[in-house]
């Protein structure tokens, strides 16, 4: 199996680095080109000028005296070949030697550089090596006299190594600004993404009616642009009419069921000694009971949705409120232990009977689905300008597949035994709008094996 190269998560970082590394790779060849004719370029001039010497007429018939002269000549001609900074090494050594009276001058550093060596005869130029250095060597004859001019290659190659090292230290400062450049041309491409991302963030149930003005950008995003202006005017469209019926269809089922709620009290009521009638009428009293409190819920929650849960925030204490509750745990089970960390005092702003009813929600789940006998906690705590109030009960936790859903409309973790434990998967889902609706929170804490605790956050008054 072949293995894949990990993937960049970031589209701007992969624009950046591939137009980076695109342009790097150009300025490489170019630089490898460059330095390729620059060395060859480089090295033909110098074979040019060497036998430009040697075939010029400056060697034909020059006095004794005088080719010290012509050494420090060539030395000078060739000087341009090597580094800046000046040199103690000979650029360019001259011997010349009579076929009839032997050698007639040698430059002072020939010998050292080539000692007895067999110099190389015939026409053309050839590159030899003396004293660990590259030495190019051409010779020229006239009549008896012989002459050898020798030129340091090593240090014209030190000379080209030097600009070429420069040039590489360019290209990295180059790169490194290409790089700065194209991730802040990557971020300006990607302006109008970062737009698109924040008016989907920003999105709510109650803010549905934001657009993004395709206006002010680009050619290539302006239809991207439009195309999801169009989907918001479906989604609000479609969210308003969902709404709107689930609103009114929950307001016209409650005067029916008011009505029928009171009949069946009534028939109860006149049921006198008929016990199988009573229990009939009971039963489905209850039923219409359970389905008022639905349509109730329901109602809020179409109001909530639709955004108009109107909370009228007003200061409140709910120190009495989570006192009676732990009072109603009591009666409902005695036995069940109780654990209360509460300060004096919990002051907060909004609604006290929504408020109320989201506590009555978290304690009421806390007995039905608590362990038989376990202990209910209730404690309160401020941090910052919030207030966290805790709901823990005993329990075997919930499963990692419920975790998520615990919020949803009508989803019950329990569904074997939803008959058994009354309630219809709504009261969670309320309690959170309510939650949110105040300014606050209500979610699923982090909890110690063997227990489960809900958190409901609230703005400090």
């Amino acid at each position: 199996m072949r293995a894949r190269w990990p993937r960049l998560r970031s589209f701007r970082l992969r624009i950046a680095l591939g137009s980076t590394l695109t342009a790097l790779a150009a300025i490489i060849l170019l630089y490898a080109m460059a330095s390729y004719t620059i060395v060859h370029r480089r090295a033909d001039i110098i074979d040019r000028m060497l036998s430009a010497h040697l075939a010029g007429p400056g060697f034909q018939a020059t006095p004794q005296a005088l080719w010290p002269a012509t050494d420090a000549q060539l030395n000078a001609s060739f000087s341009g070949f090597a580094p800046a900074g000046g040199s103690a090494e000979a650029y360019a050594l001259l011997l010349v030697e009579d076929a009839g009276r032997g050698p007639q001058y040698r430059s002072p550093a020939w010998q050292r550089v080539f000692g007895n060596a067999n110099l190389p005869s015939g026409p053309g130029l050839h590159t030899v090596a003396g004293a660990g250095q590259s030495w190019r060597i051409g010779q020229a004859a006239y009549g008896s006299v012989t002459i050898w001019v020798a030129v340091n290659r090593s240090l014209s190659d030190a000379q080209v190594r030097a600009s070429l090292l420069r040039f590489a230290a360019a290209i990295v400062v180059l790169a490194v600004a290409m790089g700065a450049l194209a991730w802040y041309l990557a971020g300006r491409a990607m302006r109008p993404v970062e737009h698109l991302t924040g008016v989907m963030v920003r999105l709510n149930a109650s803010e549905l009616d934001q657009r993004v003005s395709a206006a002010e950008e680009d050619l290539e995003f302006a239809q991207m642009v439009s195309v999801f202006n169009a989907m918001l005017d479906r989604l609000q469209r479609s969210f308003l009419q969902a709404a709107r019926f689930s609103g009114d269809a929950a307001h016209e089922l409650r005067t029916p069921l008011t009505i029928l709620q009171g009949e069946l009290e009534r028939s109860f009521a006149q049921a006198g000694a008929d016990p199988v009638l009573e229990q009939g009428l009971a039963n489905m009293l209850d039923e219409v009971r359970r389905l008022d409190s639905i349509v109730r819920k329901l109602l809020l929650l179409a109001r909530a949705d639709a955004g108009q849960l109107a909370i009228p925030m007003c200061p409140l204490d709910l120190r009495p409120t989570l006192d009676e509750l732990a009072e109603d745990i009591g009666l409902l089970d005695a036995e069940r232990p109780l654990r209360l960390d509460l300060p004096d005092r919990i002051a907060v702003r909004g609604d006290a009977e929504l408020l109320c009813q989201v506590l009555q929600n978290l304690v009421s789940n806390a007995i039905k689905y608590g362990l038989p006998g376990g202990w209910i906690a209730l404690s309160a705590r401020r941090k910052g300008e919030q207030w966290r109030i805790d709901v823990g009960n005993a329990s075997n936790g919930i499963a990692a597949e419920h975790r998520h859903r615990l919020f949803d409309r009508f989803y019950r973790a329990d569904q074997a035994h939803q008959r058994r434990v009354p309630g219809v998967g709504l009261g969670l889902s309320l309690a959170r709008d309510i939650a949110m609706a105040h300014g606050g929170s209500l979610a699923l804490a982090e909890a110690e094996p063997g227990q489960v605790r809900f958190r409901l956050t609230l703005p400090a008054a």
